[in-house]
C-alpha cells in the first residue's frame, strides 16, 4: 500500500516538528515554511517555501497530498504582517489544498477562539477556523491552550527570568486556570486526527490536569531551583517590566493581549480532550529540569531574523 502524503506547515519547528517526527516512517512528507534551508529531517522531509505573493508557486508542495496539517499563523502583528494578513494567507493555503485535492486538513488553532472576541489573536484564529470548516475538506480542528516542550516560549522563557531574577512578578494575582499539555501529547492527538479519528470535529486539547498559573510558575521555580522571589503586580507593572526586558532581549516577551487571554481564563476550557503526561510530572524529569530556561527563546529570532 502507497503511503500517504502528507503536507505539513513548519514541518522543522516546534508543533509540525513533534507531528513530523511520528510520520516521518510512515508517510511521504512534505514541509512549507519560511525558511526551507532550516530543514532537520534532511531528504526524509522535502521542504517547499512560502509564496503567498504568488500563490501557484506552492501548488507544487499540495500536489498529490493527501493530509494538510497547518498550524500557520503570527503571535503579533510585526515585519509588516498582521493578523489580517494570517488570516488572508490562510485562506490561500487552504484554497491550495482544496485546488489538490487535499482529502483532510488537521488544523491547529487555540482554546477559546472567537470571533466575537475583543483580542485579535483569539478573533482571527476563530476567522481562519471558519475558513477549513466551510472550505469541503474533512478536517480536525485542534484547539490547544498551551503546548509545552523543548523549543516552547512561554514556560521556557518563564524559566529564564526565574533562573537570572531575583523578583518574578505575576499579573491578576494569578490565580486564573491554564491547561497545559506537552508537545508530545498535543503531536499524538494530531497524529490520531491525521489516522481519521475526530472527523469535522473541533477539539480542545489539554493535558491530565488544570493549574493556576501562579501554581505552575511555583512548580517551575522548583524545577530549576530558583530563589526568585514570586511578587503579584498589577498587569500595567508586569507589562511594563516585560517590555524593558523585551527592549534588552530584542524580542517581544509577551503582548498585552497575550496577558488579558491568560487572566480572562482563555488558556482554559471545559471539558478537553485530555491527553499524556502532567505537566509536574514534565518538570520532573532531569532532563527538562536541567535545561529549560538555559537560554532565551526569541520569537522575533526564530521567525523574523
Amino acid at each position: 500500500m502507497a503511503q500517504p502524503v502528507v503536507l505539513i506547515t513548519g514541518a522543522s519547528g516546534f508543533i509540525g516538528g513533534a507531528v513530523a517526527e511520528r510520520l516521518v516512517d510512515r508517510a511521504e512528507l512534505r514541509g512549507l515554511t519560511s525558511h526551507p534551508a532550516k530543514n532537520r529531517f534532511g531528504d526524509r522531509v522535502r521542504s517547499f517555501a512560502y509564496d503567498f505573493d504568488q500563490p501557484q508557486r506552492m501548488a507544487a508542495a499540495f500536489r498529490g497530498v493527501d493530509l494538510f496539517v497547518n498550524s500557520y499563523y503570527v503571535r503579533f502583528n510585526y515585519g509588516g504582517v498582521t493578523f489580517e494578513d494570517a488570516v488572508a494567507r490562510s485562506r490561500i493555503l487552504i484554497a491550495q489544498a482544496q485546488d489538490a485535492g487535499v482529502k483532510k486538513i488537521v488544523h491547529v488553532s487555540v482554546s477559546n477562539a472567537s470571533e466575537s472576541s475583543d483580542l485579535p489573536y483569539y478573533r482571527n484564529k476563530a476567522r481562519i477556523e471558519r475558513i477549513v470548516q466551510e472550505s469541503g475538506i474533512d478536517y480536525t480542528i485542534l484547539r490547544p491552550a498551551l503546548v509545552v516542550g523543548a523549543g516552547d516560549i512561554l514556560v521556557n522563557n518563564i524559566a529564564y527570568f526565574l533562573r537570572r531574577m531575583p523578583v518574578f512578578t505575576i499579573f491578576g494575582g494569578g490565580g486564573h486556570r491554564v491547561q497545559p499539555t506537552t508537545v508530545d501529547s498535543f503531536a499524538d492527538v494530531a497524529v490520531e486526527a491525521i489516522d481519521g479519528a475526530h472527523k469535522n470535529a473541533t477539539l480542545p486539547v489539554a493535558g491530565p490536569s488544570d493549574w493556576r498559573f501562579l501554581d505552575m510558575v511555583r512548580a517551575i521555580r522548583r524545577a530549576v531551583r530558583s530563589r526568585s522571589v514570586i511578587v503579584p503586580a498589577p498587569a500595567f507593572v508586569a507589562l511594563g517590566a516585560l517590555s524593558i526586558a523585551g527592549g534588552l532581549l530584542r524580542d517581544v516577551v509577551l503582548t498585552s493581549d497575550e496577558v488579558k487571554g491568560l487572566i480572562r481564563e482563555y488558556l482554559y476550557a471545559e471539558q478537553p480532550l485530555r491527553r499524556g503526561l502532567d505537566f509536574a510530572a514534565w518538570l520532573a524529569d532531569p532532563a527538562v529540569a536541567s535545561t529549560l530556561g538555559r537560554r532565551y527563546e526569541s520569537e522575533l529570532a526564530r521567525h523574523f531574523r
